[in-house]
């Protein structure tokens, strides 16, 4: 059976790799030849594999949200619906759900379902099922293509959400009477507000929450941080772990007093009795917990595993995990994307693997055993879904699953009840967890920046998840199974070099897509320049670590050489410290160090230097300039036998017209950034026709409020033959100059690796295009020997 549901697993797996959704019938068409495969034994993998694949996207055809009316992107509509979700404040924002069953506009109208994210700046207070009708600005959800980012688009489309916005400041808003559904979410949201009112520390309050009702707004970046970086995030997502503790407590408080029970245990057996309990109190917390999907798969796992039990019929372990998985996906095959899936029943695995070679009496050893043996596992799934951990994890996970199991989350959920029914009893419960939480958290700091991280990054691919299925599969198969042993060692294929090696003289640059900012990454064969670091946010969201550390790793980058902050505004240099707090920068250059700190260097305009054969040249700010803001921006000239790129930072007309009175021949370049993201301000005609490249990139956030890049700034690179790319449209941007070849082709992340749920507005013509020169690189341009005479750095 395991063979089987990993082969619908992998089918499942293969549709989400897919750019485009297959319509109704293809997917029609695999799940009738699925059902006349599975007639015959011979081909009963094979139909597994199928009915996976059309199962998938099946679902995906029948639960993709609607779109929105074709020219209404950043549009205003007025929305009737009610608030389907908790409501997070955060200095005066509220965000929350809303579940629209009408749309207007422009004096159109429709009528459906759509499910909207919401934020609302000095919002009344709201409740959970609480009718609206509001005028808000909407957009569809668009979230950073870059290799190793999360999957943001992906988090909000499976749970129905296709568009976000904001309600308008100072329109008409209607609440309506609240009704007397959503009474559960109310409740949540009352003992939300009851346990964030306590005397408690800030993180004491929110990790009580988010362990209780799944409430997870109180936790700060930091603390998020801390538990992901120390391998115990899970520990903080009701799921598995946290619903298989509360239920294997109640199954064993009620096997034990229910055979002390004569009348009872004649009746009823207490195996049947604990596992009824057990089910009851899983699905209680669910409940509490607003059964969300990791709740939801928790509890088809208990369920699988209680019904054995009720039936007298539990069978094999193996096969009871192998029927939960399958439910699970039948259930909602996008499970198979997160981590929560993989971690869930890679830990189930390797607990059965590990106690089948464990005496039962040797508990100490089993204990010790089990968690070191699910550290040592789980690295590859980490590894995998870009989860690095502390050196100290599994010491860390030794002390933390048992205290967090047998004491903090019993005593929280107690003390919420206690809260509802007798609020002082539960104040004074809970407030005995305030010095223990702060324990915790003064652990997990000392491991966090005391023991380091291990982020093996491994090559994060199919086919390293293909590996690792193959080997839980054989873990979990029979003793007598063939070559059970000898495809574990396909464990290390993730970590099979995959990456080109670059040569001398050869460099990559990787155009990320960040937003409204810049970040960009040049690589040559043993060194690792970053120019900017993109935006950060009041909220403690910084693009450096979502979207920039996330691409080092996956390109297995130890350390950062150089980082250029081209200048101090917030979107180009907002994320530095984000950054130096998740890998070593040996040097920081900037047109304004004295605004960004960090020990940063002036960039000077008569400075060069070379890697490995790639000569970097800046080219502004001068020696002894005065400029500031975006005219003191780094300018950055790399060029190699392969080809050259310009980075231009901010700067605007007045700074481009001294580049090309003063060195206008060394403007000349196949690739540049645009200059302030294709601002009005910038991109000058003398400027362009000096630079002529064969590819601008534009860096902007999708539907950003400034109309990044202005149409007539298009226009005019554009007229020199110049390819436009833009990251909001086309993702990261990515080149490589490769002296071996002289074509230069773009690789685009949201074209080229985009899945079929990305959203996939405007125009990524660039993607595919070839230059008006007919010709991807200008060998003219490339670095000659002569120009190589810069210092060679270590």
């Amino acid at each position: 059976m395991a063979i089987a549901v990993s082969l619908f697993a992998a089918g499942i797996w293969l549709l989400y790799q897919l750019s485009t959704l297959p319509g109704w019938a293809p997917c029609l068409l695999a799940a009738v030849l699925a059902a006349l495969l599975a007639q015959r034994p011979v081909w009963r993998y094979a139909a597994a594999f199928l009915a996976g694949f059309a199962w998938a996207g099946l679902h995906a055809l029948s639960t993709l949200p609607p779109e929105l009316p074709d020219g209404s992107e950043r549009g205003l509509f007025d929305v009737q619906g009610r608030v389907s979700s908790l409501v997070s404040e955060h200095e005066g924002l509220a965000r929350f759900v809303l579940d629209a069953d009408s749309l207007a506009t422009a004096g159109e109208s429709w009528d459906g379902s759509w499910r909207l994210r919401l934020t609302w700046r000095e919002a009344p207070p709201l409740l959970p099922g609480q009718p609206l009708a509001l005028s808000v600005r909407l957009k569809h959800v668009h979230g950073f293509a870059s290799p190793g980012a999360w999957d943001y688009e992906g988090w909000l489309i499976w749970r129905g959400i296709r568009f976000t916005g904001y309600v308008i400041p100072g329109a008409e808003v209607t609440v309506t009477q609240t009704t007397a559904c959503c009474r559960l979410d109310r409740l949540r949201a009352r003992l939300s507000a009851r346990v964030d009112a306590l005397p408690l520390s800030e993180s004491a309050s929110g990790i009580i929450r988010a362990l209780t009702i799944g409430d997870r707004s109180g936790l700060s970046s930091e603390i998020n941080e801390l538990f992901r970086t120390t391998g115990t995030s899970h520990l903080m997502a009701i799921s598995g772990l946290h619903i298989g503790l509360v239920a294997g407590l109640g199954l064993l408080v009620t096997t034990a007093v229910w055979r002390r029970i004569a009348p009872f245990a004649a009746r009823v057996p207490a195996p049947v009795a604990g596992a009824v309990a057990a089910l009851v109190l899983g699905a209680s917390y669910a409940i509490l917990a607003g059964m969300t999907l990791p709740t939801q798969r928790a509890m088809i796992m208990l369920a699988v595993l209680a019904v054995g039990i009720v039936r007298r019929r539990p069978g094999s372990i193996s096969a009871s995990v192998a029927l939960a998985a399958f439910c699970v996906l039948c259930w909602h095959p996008p499970a198979i994307l997160g981590a929560g899936f993989w971690l869930s029943f890679g830990a189930v695995v390797v607990i059965i693997a590990v106690m089948r070679h464990i005496d039962r009496g040797a508990r100490m050893r089993a204990a010790l055993g089990v968690q070191l043996a699910l550290s040592l596992a789980l690295w590859p799934i980490l590894a995998l879904f870009d989860m690095p951990a502390a050196i100290g994890a599994p010491l860390a996970n030794i002390v933390l699953v048992p205290l967090f199991g047998f004491l903090i989350v019993p005593t929280s959920l107690l003390g919420v009840v206690l809260l509802a029914l007798v609020p002082g009893a539960g104040a004074w419960l809970l407030g005995l967890l305030d010095p223990v939480l702060a324990w915790v958290m003064e652990g997990l700091s000392w491991i966090a920046l005391g023991d380091g991280l291990i982020d093996l990054a491994p090559a994060r691919d199919g086919w390293a998840l293909l590996a690792v299925l193959i080997c839980l599969v054989a873990v979990l198969a029979p003793r007598g199974f063939p070559m059970r042993r000898a495809v574990l060692p396909l464990l290390l294929v993730p970590w099979l070099p995959r990456q080109p090696v670059l040569e001398p003289g050869d460099f990559a640059i990787d155009v990320l897509d960040v937003g409204q900012g810049l970040s960009v990454v040049v690589r040559t064969r043993q060194h690792t320049l970053v120019f900017d670091t993109g935006p950060a946010y009041a909220s403690g969201f910084a693009t450096s670590r979502a979207v920039l550390l996330p691409f080092l790793s996956r390109k297995r980058v130890e350390r950062i050489d150089r980082l250029v902050l081209s200048h101090g505004d917030l979107d180009h240099a907002g994320g530095v410290a984000q950054l130096r707090s998740g890998i070593d920068v040996l040097r920081i250059d900037s047109g304004e160090p004295e605004r960004v700190g960090n020990d940063a260097r002036i960039c000077r305009g008569d400075e060069s230097w070379q890697w490995d054969g790639v000569l970097f040249r800046y080219l502004h700010p001068p020696p002894g300039a005065d400029e500031q803001g975006n005219n003191a921006s780094c300018v950055l000239r790399i060029s190699g036998r392969g080809g050259s790129v310009l980075l231009t930072g901010d700067i605007e007309r007045k700074i481009e017209r001294r580049l090309v009175a003063a060195a206008a021949a060394e403007l000349a370049s196949d690739i540049v950034i645009a200059p302030h993201h294709g601002s009005r301000s910038s991109s000058s005609a003398a400027f362009i026709d000096a630079v002529a490249p064969d590819y601008v990139v534009y860096t902007t956030g999708w539907g950003n409020r400034y109309g990044f890049p202005a149409a007539e700034v298009d226009r005019r690179w554009r007229g020199v033959g110049a390819v436009p790319l833009d990251t909001a449209s086309a993702g990261t941007v990515s080149f490589v100059f490769d002296t071996a070849d002289s074509v230069c082709v773009p690789t685009c992340h949201r074209v080229h690796a985009g899945r079929f749920w990305w959203h996939r507005g405007g125009s990524a013509e660039g993607c595919h295009a070839v230059s008006s020169r007919g010709r991807r690189i200008s060998p003219e341009r490339a670095s000659s020997s002569s120009e190589l005479s810069a210092k060679e750095e270590p």
